[in-house]
């Protein structure tokens, strides 16, 4: 069983997030959220941190089957991780 860690998310993420409550986000509760969240929105840090954090197969997921990523973005990785 894995244990949940309850990581805190970089500060300099707090930006990215201005309608929530920015210090009850984890990733390991909000993955679907956060990572939506910063593909859309992060500079190079926060797709780098995306990028460590999640594993490829989640990522894949998240991205072909999300309905908050933009057009743009969401072609741009499913192209980039469509292998």
């Amino acid at each position: 069983m894995m244990m949940q860690t309850n990581e805190q998310l970089p500060e300099t993420f707090e930006k990215y997030f201005w309608d929530c409550n920015f210090n009850e986000l984890s990733l390991d509760k909000y993955k679907k959220f956060i990572t939506e969240r910063l593909l859309n929105y992060g500079d190079m840090e926060a797709v780098r941190y995306i990028l460590k954090k999640v594993n490829k197969t989640e990522l894949k997921n998240i991205i072909f089957n999300s309905k908050n990523l933009n057009n743009k973005t969401k072609n741009f990785w499913e192209i980039m991780l469509n292998e």
